[in-house]
């Protein structure tokens, strides 16, 4: 645990930063993902040896229902999480701020377009 706290108080370079940063985001999706699989497995067999032969042919109980919604409301979260941790792996802030500069350079392109024309003219 110390080698860790240590190199955590060393500079970082930014590229380093960014890993870091990414690893924590699909680290803590994995311990999301896995207390997901692990409470989702624990509802879905206690249903199968507790509750599925408690109830009249025909008729779904209403702890199935529950266990279905919390399976499919909760991996709604987890997909998401995934998709943050895997798939969007730059902030939106950084993609807002390149943005952002591409379009300063774009008005600042426009002005000195702008200039130059204005001072054809008047030569």
């Amino acid at each position: 645990m110390e080698n860790i706290e240590s190199e955590q108080k060393l500079p970082m370079t930014e590229e380093e930063k960014k890993m870091y940063n990414k690893a924590k985001r699909r680290v803590s999706f994995k311990v999301h993902f896995t207390i997901y699989f692990l409470c989702i497995a624990l509802f879905w067999l206690l249903w199968v040896f507790l509750f599925k032969d408690s109830v009249n042919e025909g008729e779904i109980s209403v702890f199935f229902r529950l266990t279905l919604a919390l399976t499919l409301f909760w991996g709604i979260f987890v997909f998401a999480h995934y998709l943050i941790g895997y798939k969007w792996n730059k902030s939106y802030i950084e993609k807002e701020i390149k943005r952002l500069k591409k379009q300063q350079a774009k008005q600042e392109e426009e002005l000195k377009r702008l200039t130059e024309e204005e001072n054809e003219e008047v030569e």
